[in-house]
C-alpha cells in the first residue's frame, strides 16, 4: 500500500485524534473533526441518512493571525502562555524566523528591543551567543523548552520552532542567574499527519545553506520528526569570516491522542567557524574611544589569521513527559544531557588609543596593530550538564476560589574542562591597514600545565498559586530556594575552591481584567546570581576575579529586582495583540570587604550595580485580513549603581530608544488568479541609538546608533515556494557587538538571499 493510501485509510477512523496530535504536538493549532453516521441499508430495511455532525474545538484565533500575546510557552512550570505572564514577553514566532531567513539566535533576536551582544568578555574569553538584556548579563541565562541550553556557541534555528525572550529577573522560574531575563528556543516537536518539507538557499558572501524538514506519523499515537542543515557561509562586508554548520535533529512524539505523552529529542551541532573578534577601538582627541571603522578603515578588515579557527560538536538529549492523572493533577518530568566540545582559537586586536597610533592613522599611515589578551584566545573546551525538572500542577477550589498550584524540585550540574592554549612561533607583526592573514608559522598546542576546571550545583525548590479570587482579579505568588555550589581549580596540583549560596527567589503579582480582552498588572520579582553559575562561558583563566569561587573570598551573590506595571490587550477576536510595561530593575553586584574592610570587586559586572528604568509597546497580528504587523519598542535609561569612582554614569550597553517593526502584505486577492498561490510581500526596519561599550562602566568607549532596512518577498503555489530577502538594504555601517574601549565587531554590510522550497 503506498503512502498516500495509508494515510486516507486511516483518516476516518482517526480524524479526531489526529487534530489533537496536531494541538498536542505544535503546543498550538486548530482541532476540527468532521464524522458522518450511516446505517448500513439492507433490502429489507430502508436507509437512513443522518445529518452530519460537525465538531469544533476550542481553539484560539491569536495563533494563527501572528498575535504573540497567545503564544503557548510550553514551560511546565510558567504559565500556559505569554497573555498569562504578569511579565513583559517578546516572541518571534516561526512565521517571522522564516519571513526573515533567520538563521541563527543572533539574527532573530535583531528583532527584541534591548538586546545587545557581548565579544568574548574579558581576558580573551569565549566568543559564541554572549547576550545582554536590558544591559544585564545572560551570556548562561539561554534555555531550550525551559531547560538549560548548556555550552558556549552558536545557535542555528534549523530544530527551532520559536524564540522568546522572558525580560527581568527570573529566579523563581529558572534558578540561580536570570538577573536581566532569560532566552527559550522552543523545539520543533513530531506531530500527527505526514509532512515534508526542504528549503535550499543561496546568497551573498557565499551562503550556501540546505535543511529540511520530515515528520511521519508512524500510526495514531506515535510520530517521528527529523530535521537536517548543511550551512556554508561567510559574513557580508567581512573577509576571512566563516560561518559554517552542520546538524541533525530526531524527535520522537509518543502519545499524541493519549492523557500521557513523551518526546525524546535528540539533537547533534558541529560548527567549524572562523571566528571574528573585530577592528580596534581609537582613542579620539575628546578621550572618548570609536570604532575605527568609522573613522577611515575598511569595513572589510579582518585581523583573522590562518590558525585561528572555532571548531565545536554540541550533543543535546532531551525527554519531556506530560501525563494527565486526574482532572486536577497532571504531572511533568523534563529531562536533558548535553555534552560538548570546541576547539577554539582567536586573534583579538586591541584598540588604537596610544598619541602616537592615533596621529599616524589619522594622518593615513600604517601603525602597528597592538593586541590584547596576550595575542589571541585559544581554548581545548571539553563539558557536560544534566538537568531535571519534576513538577506536579494542582487545580481545586477552596469555596469560590480557585486555585491553580505548581511545585517541584528542579536539579542541575555542568562541569567544564578546559586546556589554555600556548603558542609557539606567533609572532605580533600585524599593522592596523592591509594586516596579512598568513600564520607566519605559528601554531598553538593545549599542554596540560594549561588545565582548569569549574562545576556547579544547583538544587531548586520551587512553589506557586494563582489564585482567582473574582472573575476579574487574580493574585500569583512564586517562591523559589535555591541550593548552589561552585568549585574550580586552577591547574593539577592547585587546592580546589568552592563556594556556596542559599537562596529565596520569590515573586508577586496582582492581575485585573475589567474586560475579557485587556487585563492589568503589577508584578515584583527577585533573582540572585551566585560567583561560579556561567560554567561554559566564564573566564577561568585566573582564579583572583569574581569569575571564580575562592575559599578566602566570600563573593555576595548579585541580587536583582525588577518592578514592572503593564497591560496585555487582544483586538479583532484575538488576531492583533498589543502590551504596554514600564520597569524599573535594581542590581546589586557582586563584591566582598577584604581584612582592612576594603570593598574587592570581582571582574566585569562584578562590584558595580545597574538600575535600569523604562517602558515597553508591542503590537503583533492582523490588522485586516491580508496585513500582519510585527512591531516592538522601548525606551530605556540605566544608570551605574554602587561603584566608587562611577556612580552616576550611563549605564554601559543599553540603548535608549530601540525599535524593531516587521510587516508583510498578502497580494494574492489583488494580483493573482485564483489557484496561482500566494504572492506576499515584507519589509521592515531595526533601529538601537548609540549606547557606551561595556562592560567597563567608565564611559569612555562610544557605539553608533544601528539601523537596518530590510524587504522580502515571496511566492507559494501547491508545493513550490520561491523567495527573495534584502538586509541592511542602505548598507549602513552596523557594529554587533563591542568589548569597552578595546575592540568592536562590525555587523553584516548589505546582503541578499535567495531560497527555493518544497512542501508536501
Amino acid at each position: 500500500m503506498n503512502q498516500s493510501a495509508r494515510v486516507a485509510g486511516r483518516t476516518p477512523k482517526v480524524g479526531l485524534a489526529v487534530a489533537v496530535g496536531m494541538s498536542a504536538g505544535f503546543g498550538v493549532g486548530e482541532a476540527k473533526a468532521q464524522t458522518a453516521q450511516t446505517t448500513d441499508t439492507t433490502e429489507s430495511e430502508p436507509s437512513i441518512a443522518l445529518p452530519t455532525l460537525k465538531v469544533k474545538g476550542q481553539q484560539d484565533e491569536g495563533v494563527a493571525a501572528g498575535n504573540t500575546n497567545s503564544t503557548v510557552l510550553g514551560i511546565a512550570r510558567m504559565p500556559a502562555s505569554v497573555r498569562d505572564t504578569p511579565q513583559s514577553i517578546t516572541v518571534i514566532p516561526q512565521e517571522i524566523i522564516k519571513e526573515q531567513r533567520a538563521y541563527t539566535l543572533d539574527q532573530a533576536l535583531a528583532n527584541v528591543p534591548g538586546i545587545t551582544l557581548s565579544t568574548g568578555e574579558g581576558n580573551g574569553g569565549l566568543n559564541g551567543d554572549q547576550f545582554r538584556i536590558r544591559g544585564l548579563q545572560a551570556r548562561g541565562d539561554m534555555y531550550t523548552d525551559g531547560l538549560k541550553d548548556f555550552g558556549t556557541y552558536t545557535r542555528d534555528m534549523f530544530n527551532i520552532d520559536s524564540v522568546q525572550v522572558i525580560k527581568g529577573p527570573s529566579g523563581e522560574y529558572f534558578g540561580a542567574g536570570n538577573v536581566g531575563g532569560i532566552i527559550n528556543q522552543s523545539l520543533k516537536h513530531a506531530h500527527a499527519g505526514d509532512s515534508y518539507s526542504y528549503d535550499q538557499a543561496f546568497g551573498s558572501a557565499s551562503l550556501y545553506r540546505g535543511n529540511a524538514d520530515v515528520n511521519y506519523q508512524i500510526n495514531d499515537d506515535i510520530a517521528l520528526r527529523v530535521n537536517g542543515l548543511y550551512n556554508r557561509a561567510g559574513v557580508p562586508g567581512r573577509e576571512l569570516v566563516e560561518n559554517n554548520r552542520y546538524g541533525t535533529a530526531v524527535d520522537l512524539g509518543v502519545g499524541l491522542r493519549s492523557k500521557t505523552s513523551w518526546h525524546l529529542n535528540w539533537q547533534w551541532m558541529h560548527s567549524d567557524n572562523v571566528p571574528d573578534y573585530g577592528v580596534p577601538m581609537l582613542k579620539m582627541a575628546d578621550g572618548i574611544s570609536r570604532p575605527i571603522t568609522s573613522h577611515g578603515l575598511s569595513r572589510d578588515t579582518s585581523y583573522v589569521r590562518s590558525f585561528d579557527r572555532d571548531n565545536s560538536d554540541i550533543h543535546n538529549l532531551t525527554s519531556q513527559v506530560k501525563s494527565e492523572i486526574t482532572r486536577w493533577f497532571t504531572l511533568t518530568n523534563d529531562t536533558r544531557l548535553t555534552k560538548y566540545e570546541r576547539e577554539y582559537t582567536a586573534t583579538t586586536p586591541n584598540a588604537c588609543s596610544t598619541a602616537a597610533c592615533v596621529s599616524q592613522f589619522m594622518a593615513g599611515g600604517n601603525p602597528a596593530l597592538s593586541y590584547g589578551a596576550g595575542g589571541g584566545a585559544a581554548y581545548n573546551q571539553k563539558g557536560w550538564g544534566a538537568q531535571n525538572v519534576l513538577m506536579g500542577n494542582f487545580h481545586f477550589h477552596t469555596g469560590s476560589v480557585k486555585h491553580e498550584i505548581k511545585a517541584g524540585v528542579d536539579v542541575n550540574y555542568e562541569d567544564d574542562d578546559r586546556y589554555y592554549g600556548t603558542w609557539y612561533n606567533r609572532v605580533a607583526n600585524q599593522t592596523i591597514r592591509n594586516p596579512t592573514h598568513s600564520s607566519g608559522g605559528g601554531y598553538v598546542t593545549f599542554p596540560k600545565s594549561g588545565y582548569r576546571n569549574a562545576d556547579a550545583t544547583d538544587v531548586g525548590l520551587f512553589f506557586s498559586d494563582r489564585i482567582q479570587l473574582t472573575k476579574q482579579l487574580s493574585l500569583f505568588g512564586t517562591a523559589r530556594w535555591d541550593h548552589f555550589n561552585s568549585t574550580y581549580v586552577g591547574g593539577d596540583g592547585q587546592q580546589r575552591q568552592s563556594q556556596s549560596a542559599d537562596r529565596w527567589s520569590p515573586s508577586g503579582s496582582i492581575v485585573y481584567s475589567p474586560v475579557k480582552m485587556a487585563s492589568f498588572y503589577f508584578t515584583f520579582s527577585r533573582s540572585y546570581k551566585p560567583t561560579g553559575t556561567d560554567v561554559s562561558s566564564m573566564v577561568t583563566l585566573s582564579g583572583n576575579t569574581g569569575e571564580t569561587v575562592s575559599n578566602s573570598k566570600d563573593f555576595k551573590p548579585q541580587r536583582s529586582d525588577l518592578f514592572e506595571f503593564g497591560s496585555k490587550a487582544d483586538f479583532f477576536h484575538n488576531r492583533l495583540g498589543a502590551t504596554l510595561a514600564f520597569f524599573q530593575i535594581n542590581e546589586n553586584n557582586s563584591f566582598y570587604y577584604d581584612a582592612n574592610g576594603d570593598m574587592v570587586s570581582g571582574f566585569a559586572d562584578q562590584g558595580s550595580g545597574r538600575r535600569v528604568r523604562g517602558v515597553e509597546v508591542s503590537l503583533t497580528g492582523k490588522i485586516t485580513k491580508n496585513w500582519n504587523i510585527y512591531g516592538t519598542y522601548s525606551y530605556m535609561d540605566g544608570k551605574v549603581t554602587n561603584s566608587a569612582t562611577a556612580k552616576g554614569n550611563e549605564a554601559p550597553q543599553v540603548s535608549h530608544n530601540n525599535f524593531s517593526v516587521w510587516s508583510s502584505f498578502d497580494l494574492q486577492d489583488y494580483v493573482l488568479n485564483k489557484g496561482w498561490g500566494q504572492l506576499k510581500v515584507a519589509g521592515g526596519a531595526q533601529y538601537a541609538s548609540g549606547y557606551w561599550a561595556g562592560p567597563d562602566v567608565t564611559n569612555t568607549a562610544r557605539i553608533p546608533y544601528t539601523f537596518s532596512l530590510n524587504g522580502m518577498v515571496s511566492w507559494e503555489v501547491r508545493h513550490y515556494r520561491v523567495s527573495f530577502n534584502a538586509n541592511n538594504l542602505t548598507d549602513h555601517l552596523n557594529y554587533a557587538s563591542a568589548f569597552s574601549s578595546s575592540r568592536v565587531v562590525p555587523a553584516p554590510g548589505r546582503s541578499f538571499i535567495g531560497n527555493v522550497g518544497l512542501t508536501f
